[in-house]
């Protein structure tokens, strides 16, 4: 991926699933922390800092485990899934995903596209991006 495709991503990201108080462009790895009845994502910065979602609700699920791990945010209509992996081993021959929610329950998720596409609301987008090795 070039500069200007990685500064788009991140840009968009920014603007649909803000973090409080950071950028994506700064985020080192994404993790899982189940504090208490709920999931929540949290990022580790490059300078090591932890940041959160601005609003927690966007974080809808995770599937994987460690370094496979996806996670599976809302923005609007749109479905967006950061993809630690690079590739998507984990689709099943159906096209339908299968993460757990935040709240212990599972999702299925239909994938309509897993390009970059801003001119339908409902289609899912899906990111490379670090994931942490924590649960």
């Amino acid at each position: 991926m070039n500069r200007r495709e990685q500064t788009d991503r991140t840009e968009f990201l920014d603007m649909a699933i803000p973090l409080d108080g950071a950028s994506h462009a700064d985020v080192a790895s994404y993790a899982v922390d189940i504090p208490m009845r709920y999931a929540e994502c949290v990022a580790t910065l490059r300078d090591g800092r932890k940041a959160r979602l601005k609003d927690a609700r966007q974080f809808m699920g995770f599937s994987g485990r460690d370094e496979n791990r996806n996670l599976l945010f809302k923005s609007g209509g749109r479905r967006i899934v950061i993809d630690a992996r690079g590739e998507h081993r984990h689709a099943e021959s159906n096209g339908v995903h299968k993460f757990t929610g935040r709240d212990g329950s599972l999702l299925f998720i239909r994938r309509w596209s897993e390009q970059l596409a801003s001119d339908t609301a409902t289609r899912m987008q899906t990111f490379s991006m670090p994931a942490a090795a924590a649960v």
